[in-house]
C-alpha cells in the first residue's frame, strides 16, 4: 500500500546534525579521504567516555577507537590492600576454592586462574559510587518498585495476622496478659515495617573487588551480581594493556573498566560520571561505516579518555584529577586533548594546572590542548579557563548553522547565522580576548548505553571545542602522512589566520580546514611558525592586552610600554641547547599597523629572539561614552606579511558614561533573533543597589520572545561571577504580543558596586523569533555605612559589649525610605586541625611531567552536633573559590561520621552536608602539591562550620544610645535619608544570654544580614552581619549590707540532726586518698592483662581482700568474665551469676529502693550530696549486676542439653522484672546495654517487633560518638538477626547491604 501525501517529503539533513561543512571539513576530506586522522591520538578530559557507546568502536582503519581510559579523580578508587588466600569447600557436588571478601561473603575462585603468590587483595565498593546521577535516578525507581511489591506482601501478611486476632478476641472478650502482648508485638511489626519503608534509600550493588598477580600483569575480578561466585567472570587488567571492559548488568547498560595501582593496593573502577564526555568524543572521533554522514570530524583519530569529572561531586572536576590529567598527556604521548569544561577564575593565564598545560603540556611535549571558552556570556569578559584564559591553548566559541538549526534544533523559521547568545565573551582582566576560533556548537550524536539513546543533542562550547580539535586532527593526519613536522604555535596560528569572518566583535573568525591546510603548506618552510609571541604590557602585572573599561582610565590618552617575547618550543632536555641556534638566528623586521585611529604605534620595529618593547598610545576621549570598542596593533613581517600579523596587541576600551545624577536610560532598543545591546555605565560613588524597569510593548503583533539581561561589573582579582547579575524575561507573550501597545513593564532591584564600571547587555535569545522594541530605565540608591571601623561590606559586633554604632549616609539621592533591621540566621564555628600528617602520593599517579612527586597534607578536624537532622556548611577559606587560579594543586575534603560512613564531599566550593544523626564526627581534608615546604605552612588551617539556626535571632536597632538601655523595642523606624546626610544608629547587642544558640560557645559567631530596604528585597543584599559571641555571664556575688558576702547556702534540718564526726588529720587524708587512688589505678588495670594471665588473678583476690566493700572491684570482676567469653559459655555464666549475686547481697535493695522513692529536696547539702552520691553508684552497681545476671541466665536458658535450662527461663524472668524496676523507661532506649537484655527476652518469646521498634528507637534517637561506634554496630547486627527471626526476608538483605555503607569494612574511603 503506497501512501500519498500533498508534497513530496524531503530527505532528512543528516549533514547538519553533526556539522563539518561550514569548517570545510567535510570538503576537505572529500580531497583528503585519508587524512581523516588517522595517525592521531586524542586525549578527550572529560567526564569519561564509555567504551560501548556506538560509533567509539572502531577507526576507520578498523583499529581500536578507544585505546586507553583513566579516572584520574580517584572517585572510581577501591582500596584493596587486605590480603587474603584462598581454601576449599566442600559442596554436595563438588569441591570449592573460595577466598573471603572484605564483604565477608565467601567468593568462589576459579583454580585455574594464575597466582604464583597465591595472594588476593581484597576491597568493597558500593555500586552507586561508580554511577551517574541520572543512573541512580533510573535504577532506584525501577528497583523500588520491584522491592515495594515484596515489602507490600510482609505488610499484608501482618495485617491479616492482626485482623485475625482481632477477629478472635472481639470486644466483649477479656485478653489474657500473653494474648495482648501477641497484639502489641504485631502492632509493633506493623509500624516497623512502615517506618521501613518510609527511610528506604536503595543500597545498590555492593561490590567485591578482587585483585591478584599472574606472574606478568594484575588482574581484577569483580562481583557485578553480588553472586559469589567469580568463575567466569572476565579477567579485567589495566585498560590499555588489553581493551577489557565489562558491563555491570543489563538492567544498567553501564560499562567499566579497570587500571590498577600500587603493586595491587589500589584498583580504580573506571566509569562515566556523565553522557557530557561520550558526546564530546563522539562529535571529535565517531566512526559510523553504515551511515558515514553520522561521523564525527575526525573519524579516523583514535581516543584516550580522560576522566576528569569526579563522580562524587556530580562530575565536577577537582585539581588532582586535572593534574593526572595533565601527567598522563606526556606520558601517553597525545597530539591534541580537548577540555570541554571549566570555571570562571579571579586571576587568567595563572595557576597550578594552567602552568602545567601551557608550560609543560603544550611548551615542552608539543601536546596540541584545545578548550571551551565557556557559556557564560553575552556580557563581556566572561570567558572561563582553561579554554578562554591560557595562553597557547586553543580556546572555542560557539557558533550556529542555518543547517544546525534545520536539523538539531526545529524552529519554525530559520534565523541568522552567529554565535550563540550564551558564549563567554573577551577580553580576559588582562586584556587577552581568550576566544582563538569559533566552531559548530551543537551536535546530536553518541550517548552512553545506560542513557537507553543512541543519540541526543548537545550545545554549548563544549561541542564547538570538540568539533574544533576534529578539525585539527585533519591537519595534523595530513602533515604526518607527508612527514611534515609542526608544532602546537604553527598549528594555532594557522587556523587564526585562515578563518572566516562571521562579524565577532574582536575579529575572531569560523575555523576553515581547506584554508588552514593550505596556509600550512604555503608557509610550511617558515621557521617563524613555530614561535609563539608573548604581549606583556609594562603595567607591574604583566598583562597581555590593554583593557582600558573604568572612568580612572577612559577619561584621558593612556600610554604604554609593551613587550613582544619570541617564544621558543622548550627542550624535553633542557641541557642539549637544541633550540639555541634557532634563537640566535632569529630577527624579524616588523611594520607595526594600528586598525582603529584612536590607537598609535610606531611604524617599524626589529626583533631578535629576546624580544622588544614599544609604546602604544590609546586615546579613549576620541570615543563615544557607553559604547565598547576594539583596535589591534598587529605585527607584519615586512618579507612576507602575507602570512598575517606575527602577533597582535589587542585593545578594548569601554568608555563608561558618567551620570549627572542618579538614573540611566535607554530607549527603544530594536532587537529580533540574536541580537545583542551593550552599553557601560559608570555606577555613582556611594551606590549600593539599583531599580531596573525594562519595557516593553508592540504596535504589530509579534513572536513572544526570550530576553537575557547580563550585567557584570570586574573587580580586581576576582571571579566575574562575584558582581554578575543575570535575569531572563519572556517579552510579548499573551496580550503583550498582539500589537495593542500595551506595555510590559518587568521590574528587578539588585546589588551594585559603587564607583565601578557596570556593563548592561541585553539580547534577544538567538533562537527566540520576531523583532521587538526594548527600554531599560535605572535608577541608583546608595546607603553606606562610614565607620572606619567596619570592613567593606561586613559589620562586626561584639556581643560584649551593650551597643555597636554605626553612621549611615546616603551619598546618590535622597532615599525616601530607610528602615534598618538585622536578623542572624546562621552559627559559624572556627575549628583547628585535630591532627595533620604529610607524605609523598602515589609513584604510579602523582609524579609530575618535571619528576617532581605530589605530596598530601592530610588535615583532620573533629567535631560534634547534639541534634539530629542538622545541615552543616563545612568552609575553608584557604581553598575555597580556587581551580585553575589555585597557587596548590588540588584540595579535597570527605565528611564521616564515626563508624567512618561518608556523609558528605566537599571541594573548592561550600556544600551543605545533612548529618541525620547526632554525635561526633570527622572532616579529613586533603591538600596535594609537590612542594613539601609550602604544605607545611598550612598544617593548622582553620575549618569554619556554619549550621543554620532553626530560629533566627534578630538584632534591635536604636536611634539613640539611652534607647538602647531604656526603650523595650527597637526606635529605629522607617524614614527618609536627605543626599549626604548621616544618620547614627546603634545596634544593641543581646542582653538575655539565651538568646544565644545552646550549642554557640565564647568566639563563635553569628552571621546574618543588615537590610536598610525591606520594602522590596535586594538581590545580592547589602551588609553582612557578624556578631561575636561573648563569655557566659557569671552569677555575682550578692554584698550583703553589712558588708560581708551573702553564700545563699540553706541550712536544713538534717544538718542539726548527725551527730559530729571527729575531722581527721592531713596525714589520715593523704593515707587514705592514696589508698583510694592505687585501688583504683590497679582496678583500670585488670583489662590490661592477659585474659588468663596469673597476675591478672592475682591482682583481683588482693583488690577482693582489699576492698571486700568496694563495688567497683565486683563491677571490674563481672566485666573481665563477659570479656574473656565473648559467646558466654554455661561455665562462664554460672561465674556470672556468683559475682551478680554477691554484689546484690552487699547492698540493701529495700533502703536503695525507699531512697529513689521518695522525692528529694532539690537544695541540698554537702552531706545529702554525698549520700546521693553513694546511692548513685549502688544503683548503678545494682543494674550492672542484675543486667549480668539477666544475660548469664539467658544463656544458661537457652542451653537445651542443659536439665536446668527450664529453671534458668524462670529465673531469667524473674531478673528481667526486677532488673526492669531500675530502669527509667521500658524498653529502655537510651541504655543499650539494658536494651539488649530488653531485646534478648523479647526474642525469646518471638516478640521480634517489639525488638526491632525499640532497637529502631535506639538506632534513630541515639548519639553515634567514638565512644558508642561498636555498641552501633552490634546493634546493625542485631536488626539482620531480628529481621531474619521475623521472616522479613526482604528487609534482612536489605539491612545486610545497608550495613557496608553505614560501616565500611575498609575504613575511610580514600581521596
Amino acid at each position: 500500500m503506497t501512501i500519498k501525501t500533498s508534497k513530496p517529503i524531503p530527505k532528512f539533513p543528516t549533514f547538519g546534525l553533526l556539522p563539518k561543512e561550514e569548517t570545510e571539513a567535510a570538503a576537505f576530506l572529500k580531497k583528503y579521504p585519508e587524512y581523516d586522522g588517522r595517525g592521531t591520538v586524542i586525549a578527550i578530559l572529560d567526564t569519561g567516555v564509555d567504551p560501548g557507546a556506538v560509533g567509539l568502536q572502531k577507526t576507520t582503519e578498523g583499529k581500536p577507537k578507544i585505546i586507553d581510559i583513566i579516572d584520574c579523580t580517584g572517585s572510581g578508587d577501591v582500596v584493596t590492600k587486605t590480603i587474603v588466600k584462598a581454601s576449599t569447600e566442600e559442596s554436595s557436588k563438588e569441591t570449592l576454592h573460595t577466598i573471603v571478601g572484605l564483604s565477608g561473603r565467601h567468593l568462589i575462585i576459579d583454580p585455574t586462574w594464575d597466582n604464583p603468590s597465591g595472594e588476593f587483595h581484597v576491597g568493597i565498593k558500593r555500586a552507586y559510587e561508580l554511577f551517574p546521577k541520572e543512573l541512580i535516578t533510573r535504577l532506584t525507581q525501577e528497583r523500588r518498585q520491584k522491592f515495594e511489591s515484596e515489602h507490600y506482601q510482609l505488610l499484608v501478611e501482618v495485617q491479616q495476622k492482626l485482623a485475625a486476632w482481632e477477629e478472635a478476641h472481639p470486644p466483649s472478650s477479656t485478653p489474657t496478659e500473653s494474648d495482648l502482648a501477641i497484639k502489641t508485638d504485631l502492632e509493633a511489626r506493623l509500624e516497623v515495617l512502615k517506618d521501613a519503608l518510609k527511610n528506604y534509600d536503595d543500597p545498590g550493588i555492593i561490590l567485591d573487588v578482587v585483585a591478584f598477580n599472574d606472574g606478568s600483569d594484575w588482574r581484577v575480578v569483580v562481583d557485578v551480581d553480588e553472586s559469589g561466585d567469580l568463575r567466569g567472570a572476565p579477567l579485567l587488567t589495566d585498560y590499555h594493556k588489553e581493551l577489557q571492559y565489562h558491563t555491570f548488568s543489563q538492567e544498567d547498560l553501564f560499562n567499566f573498566s579497570v587500571n590498577i595501582y600500587d603493586e595491587g593496593n589500589i584498583v580504580s573502577i573506571v566509569t562515566a560520571a556523565g553522557s557530557h564526555g561520550t558526546h564530546v568524543a563522539a562529535i571529535t572521533a565517531a566512526y559510523h561505516p553504515e551511515e558515514p554522514a553520522l561521523n564525527g570530524v575526525a573519524p579516523g583519530a583514535q581516543v584516550i579518555s580522560l576522566k576528569i569529572g569526579d563522580t562524587r561531586l556530580g562530575s565536577m572536576e577537582t585539581g588532582a584529577g586535572l593534574a593526572r590529567a595533565a601527567i598522563a598527556l606526556v606520558e601517553k604521548k597525545c597530539d591534541l586533548a580537548n577540555m570541554s569544561y571549566g570555571e570562571a577564575s579571579a586571576i587568567p593565564n595563572f595557576g597550578h594546572f594552567i602552568g602545567l598545560i601551557r608550560d609543560e603540556v603544550i611548551g615542552k611535549y608539543g601536546c596540541i590542548f584545545v578548550s571551551s571558552a565557556g557559556n557564560s556570556g553575552p556580557a563581556l569578559s566572561t570567558t572561563g579557563s582553561p579554554g578562554g584564559t591560557t595562553s597557547d591553548v586553543v580556546g572555542v566559541g560557539a557558533y550556529v548553522s542555518h543547517s544546525m538549526v534545520q536539523a538539531e534544533y526545529a524552529l519554525l523559521e530559520s534565523v541568522p547565522e552567529r554565535s550563540y547568545t550564551w558564549c563567554s565573551q573577551g577580553p580576559c582582566t588582562d586584556g587577552d580576548i581568550g576566544v582563538t576560533i569559533y566552531a559548530p556548537g551543537g551536535a546530536i550524536t553518541s550517548t552512553p548505553l545506560y542513557s537507553l539513546t543512541k543519540s541526543m543533542l548537545m550545545n554549548g562550547t563544549s561541542m564547538s571545542s570538540p568539533n574544533a580539535t576534529g578539525c585539527i586532527a585533519l591537519l595534523l593526519s595530513g602533515l604526518k602522512a607527508e612527514n611534515k613536522q609542526y608544532t602546537p604555535f604553527r598549528i594555532k596560528n594557522a587556523i587564526s589566520n585562515s578563518s572566516k569572518s562571521i562579524n565577532e566583535n574582536f575579529g575572531v573568525g569560523l575555523l576553515q580546514v581547506q584554508k588552514s591546510w593550505e596556509y600550512l603548506n604555503t608557509y610550511y618552510d617558515r621557521e617563524d611558525q613555530d614561535i609563539t609571541f608573548e604581549v606583556k604590557i609594562n603595567n607591574g602585572i604583566k598583562n597581555r592586552g590593554i583593557y582600558l573599561r573604568e572612568e580612572s582610565e577612559t577619561s584621558s590618552p593612556q600610554l604604554f610600554s609593551v613587550f613582544i617575547n619570541p617564544k621558543f618550543m622548550k627542550e624535553i632536555e633542557p641541557t642539549t641547547g637544541e633550540n639555541n641556534s634557532k634563537k640566535f638566528e632569529f630577527e624579524t623586521r616588523l611594520a607595526l599597523v594600528s586598525t582603529q585611529p584612536w590607537v598609535r604605534s610606531p611604524d617599524f620595529l626589529l626583533m631578535g629572539s629576546q624580544g622588544r618593547s614599544f609604546d602604544v598610545k590609546v586615546d579613549p576621549t576620541q570615543l563615544n561614552p557607553g559604547g565598547f570598542y576594539y583596535s589591534e596593533v598587529e605585527g607584519y613581517d615586512t618579507t612576507c606579511p602575507d602570512r598575517g600579523p606575527l602577533f597582535r596587541v589587542p585593545v578594548t576600551v569601554t568608555r563608561p558614561i558618567i551620570l549627572s545624577n542618579s538614573k540611566v536610560s535607554f530607549n527603544n532598543w530594536s532587537f529580533g533573533p540574536g541580537h545583542i545591546e551593550r552599553r557601560f555605565v559608570k555606577v555613582p560613588d556611594g551606590a549600593t543597589f539599583a531599580d531596573l524597569a525594562l519595557k516593553f510593548s508592540a504596535s504589530q503583533a509579534t513572536s513572544p520572545a526570550r530576553f537575557w539581561l547580563h550585567m557584570i561589573q570586574l573587580l580586581p582579582q576576582k571571579r566575574f561571577t562575584a558582581h554578575e547579575r543575570e535575569y531572563m524575561f519572556s517579552l510579548g507573550q499573551g496580550s503583550y504580543g498582539d500589537g495593542n501597545g500595551e506595555e510590559q513593564v518587568e521590574k528587578r532591584r539588585f546589588a551594585v558596586h559603587g564607583g565601578v564600571t557596570l556593563e548592561i547587555c541585553l539580547a534577544q535569545f538567538w533562537s527566540s523569533l520576531g523583532n521587538h522594541t526594548v527600554s531599560l530605565d535605572f535608577v541608583f540608591h546608595g546607603l553606606q555605612i562610614i565607620n572606619n571601623t567596619n570592613n567593606g561590606d561586613t559589620i562586626y559586633v561584639n556581643g560584649g559589649e551593650a551597643f555597636t554604632r554605626i553612621d549611615v549616609v546616603a551619598p546618590v539621592r535622597r532615599e525616601d525610605e530607610i528602615h534598618p533591621s538585622i536578623s542572624l540566621d546562621v552559627l559559624r564555628k572556627p575549628l583547628r586541625p585535630a591532627e595533620y600528617s604529610l607524605k609523598p602520593l602515589s609513584p604510579d599517579r602523582d609524579v609530575l611531567p618535571n619528576s617532581r612527586r605530589v605530596y598530601g597534607l592530610l588535615l583532620t578536624y573533629k567535631f560534634s552536633t547534639t541534634e539530629k537532622n542538622v545541615t552543616v556548611t563545612p568552609k575553608f577559606p584557604a581553598f575555597f573559590d580556587l581551580l585553575y587560579d589555585s597557587y596548590f594543586e588540588d584540595f579535597f575534603a570527605i565528611v564521616y561520621d564515626s563508624n567512618k560512613k561518608v556523609v558528605g564531599y566537599l571541594d573548592i566550593y561550600a556544600k551543605n552536608i545533612k548529618l541525620e544523626t547526632k554525635g561526633d564526627y570527622v572532616i579529613r581534608a586533603q591538600v596535594r602539591h609537590q612542594s613539601q615546604e609550602l604544605l607545611e605552612k598550612l598544617n593548622s588551617t582553620m575549618c569554619f562550620l556554619e549550621f543554620s539556626l532553626s530560629k533566627k535571632i534578630t538584632l534591635e536597632v536604636y536611634n539613640k544610645i539611652s534607647e538602647v538601655f531604656t526603650s523595650n523595642k527597637p526606635t529605629a523606624n522607617k524614614r527618609p535619608l536627605e543626599k549626604d546626610s548621616i544618620i547614627a544608629y546603634f545596634i544593641g547587642s543581646p542582653t538575655d544570654y539565651s538568646t544565644y544558640p545552646k550549642e554557640a560557645k565564647p568566639g563563635d559567631i553569628l552571621t546574618g544580614k543588615l537590610n536598610f530596604v525591606n520594602s522590596n528585597k535586594v538581590d545580592g543584599g547589602q551588609y553582612l552581619v557578624n556578631l561575636v559571641v561573648p563569655p557566659a555571664p557569671a552569677k555575682p556575688k550578692e554584698i550583703t549590707p553589712n558588708g560581708g558576702e551573702e553564700s545563699g547556702k540553706e541550712i536544713t534540718s538534717s544538718e542539726f540532726d548527725e551527730a559530729p564526726k571527729p575531722e581527721k588529720t592531713k596525714e589520715d587524708k593523704a593515707v587514705e586518698e592514696l589508698t583510694e587512688a592505687i585501688r583504683d589505678l590497679q582496678i583500670t588495670h585488670l583489662k590490661k592483662f592477659p585474659a588468663e594471665s596469673t597476675q591478672r588473678a592475682e591482682l583481683l583476690a588482693e583488690l577482693e581482700n582489699n576492698h571486700p566493700t568496694h563495688l567497683p572491684v565486683f563491677l571490674a570482676k563481672i566485666d573481665l568474665l563477659l570479656d574473656s567469653d565473648e559467646t558466654l559459655s554455661p561455665e562462664t555464666a554460672n561465674k556470672v551469676l556468683e559475682v551478680a549475686d554477691e554484689i546484690l547481697k552487699k547492698i540493701d535493695l529495700t533502703e536503695l529502693a525507699q531512697y529513689y522513692g521518695v522525692k528529694q529536696e532539690g537544695n541540698i547539702n554537702e552531706t545529702a550530696k554525698k549520700k546521693k552520691k553513694e546511692n548513685d553508684e549502688k544503683k548503678k552497681a545494682v543494674v550492672s549486676a542484675l543486667r549480668a545476671k539477666a544475660h548469664a541466665l539467658a544463656v544458661l536458658a537457652s542451653d537445651s542439653t542443659s536439665s536446668s535450662s527450664n529453671i534458668a527461663a524462670t529465673q531469667f524472668e524473674e531478673t528481667y522484672k526486677a532488673l526492669a524496676q531500675w530502669w527509667d523507661a521500658t524498653p529502655p532506649s537510651s541504655d543499650f546495654k539494658n536494651l539488649l537484655i530488653y531485646i534478648t527476652r523479647e526474642r525469646r518469646a518471638c516478640r521480634y517487633g517489639n525488638a526491632l521498634k525499640a532497637l529502631n528507637k535506639y538506632l534513630n534517637e541515639g548519639s553515634l560518638t567514638s565512644e558508642n561506634s561498636k555498641d552501633y554496630e552490634k546493634a546493625l547486627g542485631i536488626k539482620i538477626e531480628l529481621y531474619k527471626d521475623a521472616g522479613f526476608t526482604v528487609w534482612e538483605n536489605y539491612e545486610r547491604k545497608m550495613k557496608f555503607i553505614k560501616v565500611p569494612p575498609g575504613g575511610y574511603a580514600p581521596f
